[in-house]
């Protein structure tokens, strides 16, 4: 009697713990299913996002071209560009005490007029 019992009891037990297993199991499984769901939803977005990040790059190319906003600057804003003309000597007693490091400076205006002719001459 006390052998049944004890039979019965431990098989009551281990039913118990495998149904407890069991479940644990099953939830388990559920749990990793929906986070690799959520992996390949991931995935899916960052594809897509690589795609708008292309076509974004190349529209903001388009947008910041220097020809782009010169005509903008001259069309909105009445802006043109910087004439050699208007463009004063550089004074280095502005910024240094000693005038004598710099007697050789050119006029700004004259080496403005040399590196655009050229670039016209190329």
């Amino acid at each position: 009697m006390l052998q049944v019992m004890i039979t019965r009891k431990s098989t009551i037990f281990f039913v118990l713990l495998i149904f407890v297993f069991g479940s644990w199991l099953f939830y388990l499984k559920y749990s990793v299913m929906s986070i690799e769901d959520r992996i390949r939803r991931a995935k899916k977005e960052l594809i897509i996002e690589k795609k708008n990040h292309h076509i974004l790059k190349a529209e903001w190319k388009a947008l910041t071209s220097p020809e782009r906003i010169q005509k903008l600057t001259v069309k909105h804003l009445n802006m043109h560009q910087v004439e050699p003309s208007q463009l004063l000597e550089f004074d280095p007693s502005v910024f240094h005490s000693e005038k004598s490091k710099y007697k050789e400076t050119k006029k700004l205006s004259r080496l403005v007029k040399e590196i655009l002719s050229a670039k016209d001459s190329d």
